[in-house]
C-alpha cells in the first residue's frame, strides 16, 4: 500500500473505507478481523479512524464508555511502518479519549509484538497484567494488558515538536 501523492491525513473511517481496511487487516494480523467486525464497529459508533492519502494505509479503533477507553485495533501497512504513523493514530485515540473524559486507555498486545510494546511504553502506557491464551487461532498467545492513565496527567505524548499547545492534530 502506497502512501500516495496526496497529503497524508487522519480521517473518520467511512463505510467506503472498509474494503481497504479489511484488506490491510489481512496483511498485518495473524488473526484478522472480518469486514463485518469493522462494519459493526462503525455501527456501534466506536472511534474509527483511518490514515489515508490516495489509499488507506492505517487505521485505529477504540471503544469508549464507563470512564475507560479500550484500544481494540491499530495497524499500519508494512511498507509505511517505522515512519511515525502508528504513533499518530495512537495520539488521535488518546486525544479523543481525553476529550471524552475517559480516565484511562486500555489495550492488549501480543508479547511477540515488540515494536508495538515499545511505542506504547514510550507514550507512557504501563503493563497491568497478562491474559493467558487470549489470542486464538492460528496460534494461541497470551496478551499483555497495558493502561495509560489519562486523568490528571500531562498529555505531552499528544504533542510533536513544533506543536502549539491547545492545537492538537
Amino acid at each position: 500500500m502506497d502512501s500516495g501523492t496526496e497529503a497524508v491525513g487522519i480521517h473518520p473511517m467511512l463505510v467506503d473505507d472498509l474494503g481497504q481496511v479489511a484488506e490491510l487487516e489481512q496483511v498485518v494480523s495473524p488473526a484478522p478481523w472480518s469486514p463485518g467486525v469493522f462494519l459493526d464497529c462503525l455501527k456501534a459508533d466506536y472511534e474509527c479512524w483511518v490514515l489515508r492519502s490516495d489509499d488507506v494505509f492505517g487505521y485505529v479503533i477504540a471503544a469508549l464508555g464507563g470512564g475507560d477507553a479500550h484500544l481494540l485495533n491499530i495497524a499500519v501497512a508494512p511498507g509505511q511502518q517505522g515512519r511515525g504513523f502508528g504513533r499518530q493514530l495512537l495520539r488521535r485515540i488518546i486525544r479523543v479519549a481525553h476529550e471524552r473524559d475517559a480516565e484511562r486507555l486500555l489495550l492488549e498486545v501480543r508479547p511477540s509484538n515488540l515494536r508495538a510494546q515499545a511505542i506504547y511504553r514510550k507514550v507512557g502506557f504501563q503493563l497491568l497484567s497478562r491474559r493467558l491464551s487470549y489470542y486464538g487461532p492460528p496460534q494461541k498467545e497470551d496478551a499483555l494488558v497495558y493502561a495509560l492513565e489519562l486523568c490528571g496527567r500531562s498529555l505531552r505524548c499528544l504533542y510533536q515538536p513544533g506543536d502549539v499547545p491547545g492545537k492538537i492534530s
